[in-house]
């Protein structure tokens, strides 16, 4: 009986196939074939990832020697440290801070007019 229901089954599944595959176009089974072929070898790399992250893999059920630690392990408290650093001298006044610095140009020198270029316009 339980026979007959798998075979039963599985002729539907075949004739299920044929009737669907005979009135799709060729881009329509390549796009479910590729399906059924990645979700396939998903399979076995999902059942590798269960194994792989279940809890006692690899291990016995029961250690073979019980483990006693005599000392257990306390926090001992650290005294705090504090890092101070040197106070630095300030560079001089009329020195300035960076070489490729131009200082502002004076009064005197933008008293001149300037002249400008304008290119398109005639």
């Amino acid at each position: 009986m339980k026979n007959g229901l798998i075979i039963a089954g599985a002729a539907f599944a075949v004739a299920l196939a044929y009737v669907v595959g005979s009135r799709l176009s060729n881009e329509a089974i390549a796009v479910v074939v590729g399906a059924v072929c990645g979700i396939s070898a998903s399979i076995p790399v999902s059942i590798a990832l269960v194994i792989a992250s279940s809890t006692h893999w690899g291990r016995r059920e029961e250690p073979s020697e019980p483990y006693y630690d005599p000392s257990p392990r306390r926090y001992i408290p650290q005294p705090p440290v504090i890092i101070m650093t040197q106070p630095q001298q300030q560079m001089p006044y009329s020195y300035p801070p960076n070489p490729y610095y131009y200082p502002a140009q004076s009064m005197q020198s933008s008293a001149e007019p300037r002249e400008f270029k304008i290119v398109g316009g005639e």
